[in-house]
This record gives structure tokens, sequence and C-alpha cells, in this order.
């Protein structure tokens, strides 16, 4: 009698098992799915949140103080504006220079306290000498409040040398009547007057020409 025995060939045997390079590959396919899959939720976060996207708010830049665009935001300033700045200066320079001219020159040897009005003279002399700094800098700058003050100061300048020009021989005249001394204005002192009213109003004319005017509007943040 004959036992029994596995006929099973080759295909057979194929049928019956997976060979170990079948699962592998099964393997590899089954982990790129899953990379892929990881890869596409990585790129917009967790549980589908999105990465957050860099605002369009622009941010103002400051430029170079040494050209003059040291406006935040505005860019080079024009020459116009550029003129009024210098000008604006020299306005302030040719004021202390004729106030300490006035406050040396003039003779008041009979009048009390005359040392300690001197005194005061200079003090408010350089005080306003760097009020005329300060709005030159900031007119550079484009702030429009500077160029409206420097507006002011330079009409009240006009009308204080001008009046003064125009007062002036009257005001001698009632004192001689009245036999009162005034002490006599030096005539470089009345120059550097008109020098410094001139300059003051060139300056303030230069801020209100068509190329500078754009200069001096307020900035629009876009969002």
């Amino acid at each position: 009698m004959s036992t029994p025995h596995n006929d099973q060939g080759p295909g057979n045997n194929a049928q019956g098992w997976n060979p170990p390079g079948g699962a592998s590959q099964d393997g590899r396919q089954a982990g790129q799915q899953y990379g892929q899959q990881y890869g596409q939720q990585d790129s917009s976060g967790p549980y589908g949140y999105q990465p957050a996207q860099p605002s369009s708010y622009a941010y103002p830049t400051s430029g170079n103080i040494a050209d003059g665009s040291d406006a935040p935001g505005k860019g080079p300033a024009p020459k116009e504006v550029m003129r009024a700045y210098y000008l604006i200066l020299a306005a302030g320079v040719a004021y202390l220079v004729s106030s300490i001219t006035s406050a040396l020159l003039i003779d008041m040897p009979e009048m009390a306290g005359g040392s300690f009005g001197v005194g005061i003279r200079l003090v408010f002399a350089v005080v306003f000498a760097a009020v005329y700094v300060v709005l030159a800098l900031f007119i550079r700058r484009g702030q429009n409040w500077a160029r409206i003050t420097a507006t002011v100061l330079a009409a009240l300048n006009v009308v204080s040398t001008v009046g003064s020009l125009l007062l002036l021989p009257i005001i001698n005249q009632a004192a001689e009547a009245s036999g009162t001394v005034v002490p006599e204005t030096p005539v470089i002192s009345t120059a550097l007057g008109l020098l410094v009213m001139l300059l003051g109003v060139a300056g303030v004319v230069m801020t209100y020409l068509k190329p500078a005017r754009p200069y001096f509007a307020p900035q629009r943040l876009g969002y």
C-alpha cells in the first residue's frame, strides 16, 4: 500500500502563501501612501488648520537723513523742500546774529537794569533761533504742522519788521518832543532784521510751491 503524498507544484505553492518579496513591496506602497497623506496634512496644519499668511499692512520705512529722505514713507524730499530747509536755517542764524549785534551796539548807559535787559534779550535770541532750527528740521521731514507754524511766524515777522520801519520815525519824533532819550538802532541791525524777514518768507513760500505740496500731504497707511 502506498502512502499519500503532496503533489502540489510550484504554482500551487504560490497560491497558498505570499512570498517575502511581495509582502515588502506591499509595505513600501503603504508607506508611500501614508507619507503622501502626512505631507498633505502637514502642509495645511493639523485638523485642517491653515498657516497664517503674511499681512498686507504697509509699515512705514525711514529714509536716509543725509540726503533729506528721513521722512517716514515719504521718500526723498523735493528740492523745493530742501531749499526751504536751508533758507529757514539761514533765517535762524541771521536772527541770532541780529539780536547779538543789537544787544552789543545799542548804547543804553542811563537806563536802569540795562545789563540785565541785554542778558534777557540774548536768552530770547537763542530760544527763537532754536525754534527756527526745529521748524526747519520738521519741514524737511514733511510735517505739515511745521509748515503752518513757520507760515504764522513769518507773517508775524513781516508785520513786526514793516511796522517798526514805518513807526520808528514817528516814535523818535514823539520822544524828542517829550524830551525822552530813545536809543538809536544801528543800521546793521535794521539790515539784518530785513534779511531775517526775507529768508523766512522765501523759505515758507518754497513749501507751498506745486512740487512741494504732496510732500506735506497726510500719509495714508494701506491695510
